[in-house]
């Protein structure tokens, strides 16, 4: 008797979204804690194994992470780098490079490609983004149109710096295209670091440079 194979959810992540979202928890916000990978990783699984195939036991997820800074190679300057990459490999992260930037930082677009090149390849059953970003408000659509569903994680928090009040919210438009969207900043707040759950999406170690 052949044995069906495992579900498939993919976790995709924008790192420009959660380099944002870090900064605010670390620095900004009475948690002045960071989320750590693996729990959010092990919760993500869990969530997209209880919207799109609750009848499942068992998901193999495969985790890709997209920086929002070019690659930097073996400078001096890119050791935290270099450690942050290690730590996401740890934890089941494939990592990839902005290749689209020149300086600073943005949404690496190459997650856009990549998803739609793995629901052509048939690898894929589900997906999850987290990301706030319009860039990418046509990507649900357009893996939609494969049979692939998208659970959106966003946030949506403000916070005063300076003289002024930083806003983060994410876009309605991204919001609109997807099959199942989780407001992530509520998700925190029940699961706070102070908390020692097993459903803590915080860790004490400094994992993002």
């Amino acid at each position: 008797m052949t044995r069906k194979r495992p579900f498939r959810p993919f976790f995709f992540v924008d790192g420009y979204t959660l380099k944002k979202v870090n900064e605010f928890y670390r620095f900004y916000h009475p948690f002045h804690s960071r989320i750590d990978f693996r729990s959010l990783k092990n919760w993500a699984r869990r969530e997209a194994v209880r919207l799109f195939s609750p009848q499942e036991s068992y998901a193999l997820m495969e985790c890709h992470y997209y920086h929002p800074y070019k690659d930097p190679g073996r400078c001096a300057k890119s050791y935290g780098m270099l450690s942050f990459m290690r730590e996401l490999r740890h934890v089941g992260f494939q990592v990839h490079f902005n290749e689209r930037v020149m300086d600073g930082l943005g949404p690496n677009m190459g997650l856009f490609n990549d998803a739609l090149l793995f629901a052509d390849y048939g690898r894929m059953d589900a997906a999850v983004l987290l990301s706030t970003q319009g860039e990418f408000a046509q990507l649900p659509d357009r893996l939609q149109m494969r049979g692939i569903p998208t659970l959106l994680l966003g946030w949506n928090f403000s916070y005063p710096k300076d003289d002024r009040i930083v806003r983060w919210k994410t876009d309605s438009g991204l919001m609109e295209t997807s099959t199942y969207y989780v407001t992530m900043d509520r998700v925190a707040e029940r699961n706070a670091p102070y908390y020692a759950a097993p459903g803590c999406l915080f860790g004490s170690r400094v994992i993002v440079p």
